[in-house]
């Protein structure tokens, strides 16, 4: 029997213009996407306004991996693996509480919230020299940072790069995100939590929260409720030649973002208060709080992170065609009660577009399956296309490709990344 692992070239799988059905259909590159993309970059675990106190905590997962994110008694984060290292159980069900430790529910042990082993069930039965209790804590992540409250994790000691390099050109772009709040902070899933799961691969969605193509097409019922209720119409960016004047950026590492809107200064007077307007530019300064008003968009941080105009979306793959999607509302934190209404209408709007039975979100995850269901059919046809508008991409003073928002530069950002990561062999990381 040939135990020899399969070998992938990426480079031809996943070629700049186009990649290969095989990447969304293969269950040995989706557990190599697991090893290499997951276990081994910044990936993206939690905000810091979920566990706010000493004790707090939230449950996740890196990848196929559970794990906890904790804030210890002297206030550090931890990002701690959920499995007993007796016989393997989770130690924690839930996905968010507060705990003073962890105690697994076979045996009796019992973890401190830095993961530390406090002690054992039923000690007299060991004998001296078989417990070790200093090796026998939680296993932690082996890289753990944070940029405006946004926690990222590295489950082994691998990335090659900085979490300030990681984010690189995205940084500015969430630090509009965060400046709509006076305190310049957003509170994460505290006025709801979506859950959806999807059978498709999980690059599906990441390539589908930049997606400026498919709007006008798959969200018709959207549009047409806009217009009729808003006096609005959303198809009007769009010409006959695709041509929106909104762009698609790749900001590099496999990060990238798409333009939803670009609002005029007046377009801003009308949308928002000027008292809350003023407010922004007493606290960050004129040039920042324009800034913040100015753009809406869609970001990706690559590999399981999109951040839109009311959401953190998190994509965690599950198999190589079933994912799940949590999408967990944001808020404004630190607004007067003056301004109470302007979280109430993110949420409201939030709701119009993203919920179970709102005008947009079910579309997609219809489109999703069926994408899926297409792509098994390989062999008679191999490509995802992405090189719409491929041959004419410019690079901005930054050093980022952008395009119209149309044309696909976003989708193919990832794949830069994935390339360089999925190159690496095992043995080197």
């Amino acid at each position: 029997m040939n135990s020899q692992p399969k070998r992938f070239d990426y480079a031809e799988l996943a070629k700049p213009d186009r990649t290969h059905a095989r990447i969304y259909t293969d269950p040995d590159i989706f557990h190599e996407e697991m090893e290499k993309i997951f276990r081994r970059s910044w990936v993206y675990v939690a905000h810091e306004s979920e566990i706010p106190n000493p004790g707090d905590y939230v449950t996740t997962y890196i990848g196929l991996i559970p794990v906890i994110v904790t804030r210890d008694e002297a206030g550090k984060i931890h990002v701690l693996v959920n499995r007993c290292m007796h016989r393997g159980a989770t130690v924690c069900p839930y996905e968010k509480g507060e705990a003073k430790t962890f105690t697994c529910p076979y045996h009796g042990w019992e973890y401190a919230l830095d993961g530390r082993l406090n002690a054992v069930g039923l000690p007299r039965g060991y004998n001296p020299g078989e417990i070790d209790k200093d090796k026998l804590g939680l296993r932690e992540a082996a890289k753990v940072g944070s940029y405006r409250g946004i926690i990222f994790a590295s489950l082994d000691e691998v990335p090659d790069i900085s979490l300030e390099e990681k984010l690189g050109p995205a940084i500015p772009i969430l630090d509009a995100y965060m400046d709509l709040s006076p305190t310049g902070e957003i509170e994460v899933g505290k006025s709801g939590v979506y859950k959806h799961a999807y059978r498709g691969n999980w690059k599906i969605q990441v390539e589908g929260s930049v997606e400026g193509y498919h709007p006008i097409f798959t969200h018709h019922s959207a549009f047409e409720t806009i217009g009729r209720t808003m006096g609005i119409n959303p198809k009007s960016s769009f010409t006959g030649s695709g041509k929106t004047g909104l762009l698609g950026r790749d900001l590099g590492h496999g990060n990238n973002i798409l333009e939803v809107y670009n609002y005029t200064d007046e377009q801003i007077r009308q949308r928002y208060p000027q008292a809350y307007i003023d407010l922004l530019k007493d606290a960050h300064g004129e040039k920042r709080a324009m800034a913040a008003l100015r753009t809406r968009f869609n970001l990706v941080i690559f590999p399981n992170l999109a951040i839109l105009e009311y959401q953190f979306r998190v994509t965690r793959p599950v198999q190589v065609d079933l994912s799940e999607v949590r999408i967990y509302h944001t808020m404004l934190k630190g607004l007067p009660e003056e301004f109470s209404a302007l979280n109430l209408r993110r949420v409201r709007e939030h709701e119009f577009f993203y919920g179970p039975a709102a005008f947009g979100g079910p579309d997609d995850y219809v489109a999703f399956e069926r994408i899926q269901q297409g792509l098994v059919a390989d062999e008679e046809a191999p490509w995802v296309l992405l090189n719409r508008g491929y041959t004419t991409e410019q690079i901005d003073a930054e050093g980022c490709r952008y395009g119209d928002l149309t044309q696909e530069t976003q989708q193919r950002a990832p794949y830069y990344e994935y390339r360089r990561l999925m190159a690496r062999t095992l043995e080197a990381v």
